[in-house]
């Protein structure tokens, strides 16, 4: 090789040419991975794959070892809800909620009247001290909500019991359809009797007593 200063070696530029050159060196910290039977062998490229990357979202979905990530959508599903609820809100959530009005009837219950004939057949409605209006709509305190519409909602009829006479009275409520008792129809207040049956609409009623000439609220009840 020439001494050439133009070529940026000097006399000894062989020995530095020698000196540039790269060496591999194998470091102790790492292990050969290609060599076969090693413990640090490569791992399989899908098992790589598979794993996920630290720090990245996770997609609803993706299956961990056995745990499967389920979206808010699935989750609701899978409880047995509804779309958008969650399955704490769905099994705890009741079928049938029953809500009292909020104007509760504080006076005693005087009586009472089944249904014997019509489409709420089997069912009853308390009668209370005082007047008590007769009609379909909830607001009534005979509500007589059980499917038959040629009774009004409000104010059909009225049943009162008088606590001072310890009678009670059957009147009609000014509306187009007529209620009848005993088959006669009621134009004028008539007093009410034990079992005595009332028709309004398409239902038939019968009357039944608590309180009369035997028993009244203002009474002291002896020991039973």
């Amino acid at each position: 090789m020439s001494s050439d200063p133009g070529n940026g070696y000097g006399e000894s530029g062989d020995d530095d040419l020698e000196e540039r050159k790269t060496r591999v060196v194998q470091r102790s910290d790492i292990v050969d991975r290609s060599a076969p039977g090693k413990d640090g062998a490569r791992p399989d490229a899908t098992t790589e794959e598979a794993r996920p990357q630290e720090n990245a979202p996770i997609a609803a979905g993706t299956v961990i070892g056995r745990t499967r990530l389920m979206s808010g959508h699935e989750q609701s599903l899978a409880g047995g809800g509804v779309p958008g609820s969650t399955p704490t809100m769905s099994m705890t959530q009741p079928k049938t909620q029953y809500i009292h009005g909020t104007s509760v009837d504080s006076d005693p219950i005087a009586g009472w009247v089944v249904v014997v004939k019509g489409p709420g057949r089997g069912n009853f409605c308390p009668v209370f001290v005082g007047m008590n209006s007769v009609g379909r709509d909830a607001s009534q305190r005979v509500s007589l909500s059980f499917g038959d519409d040629s009774i009004s909602r409000e104010e059909h009829a009225f049943i009162t019991y008088d606590e001072e006479q310890r009678c009670f009275y059957l009147q009609h409520g000014g509306k187009s359809n007529l209620v009848r008792l005993g088959g006669h129809p009621v134009l004028s207040p008539t007093e009410l009797k034990a079992n005595d049956l009332i028709r309004i609409g398409r239902t038939t009623l019968l009357f039944v007593p608590c309180c009369g000439p035997d028993f009244s609220w203002t009474d002291e009840v002896q020991e039973a």
